[in-house]
């Protein structure tokens, strides 16, 4: 308690950027806690840097103090790149998740994390926390609401393919109905009645006997 406390008041003393070197050191050698005191002094003396509050959030989650640290990063920081931030948000809240036992949100997270390494150029921490959540889900079953959601959703599924078959087979029936019947081939006899048929009106003959002149009598075929 006596180092803390002169810890602190040697913070008072120092300048900003001798205390952000020490925060620093203090980050890499895993004192979090010590380092956790230096970004909070310094941000108390430089509010309007982001950077500062970023660095305070990611000694809190190394720390394991993770709720901590979602909320710090929900704050608007403008200084620090939005890709950087944005995955910083992601694996935090992935973190937290994991830590609460909460599959919807991992599963979240990890959605988001599979964006963001998608493009290739996400730094290593990405992929480790996308492999950490995927690990994750699949040593874990979804909660028993979402598994009635998947199998209801997998019903409607089923139920619309039913009907997209039904559809299918009503609009093959009403095409078969809308074709024009066809004509079986014919028999000889059929053949030759036709011919008959057309040599009798080809050869007409008028109440006499006599063979009509002009269009036959009968249909021209």
């Amino acid at each position: 308690m006596i180092i803390l406390l002169m810890i602190l008041q040697l913070q008072n003393v120092l300048a900003p950027a001798d205390l952000a070197e020490i925060a620093a050191q203090h980050f890499l050698d895993n004192q979090y806690s010590s380092a956790i005191g230096a970004w909070s002094e310094l941000f108390s003396r430089m509010p309007e840097r982001g950077r500062i509050l970023y660095n305070l959030a990611s000694s809190h989650f190394m720390a394991d103090s993770i709720s901590v640290a979602d909320s710090i990063l929900l704050a608007d920081i403008t200084d620090v790149g939005e890709d950087t931030l944005m995955l910083a948000r992601d694996i935090t809240s992935l973190a937290l998740a994991i830590q609460e036992n909460d599959y919807a949100g991992v599963e979240s997270s990890v959605y988001s994390l599979r964006i963001a390494v998608s493009d290739g150029l996400s730094p290593q921490c990405g992929k480790t926390g996308l492999e950490a959540g995927l690990n994750w889900l699949d040593n874990h079953d979804p909660p028993e609401d979402q598994q009635d959601q998947n199998e209801d959703q997998q019903d409607q599924n089923e139920d619309q393919q039913d009907q997209n078959e039904d559809q299918q087979d009503q609009n093959e029936d009403q095409q078969n109905e809308q074709q024009p019947p066809q004509i079986s081939e014919m028999t000889p006899e059929q053949a030759q009645a036709i011919l008959d048929l057309v040599e009798d009106s080809n050869q007409a003959e008028d109440s006499t006997g006599t063979k009509k002149m002009g269009h036959p009598a009968g249909p021209v075929w």
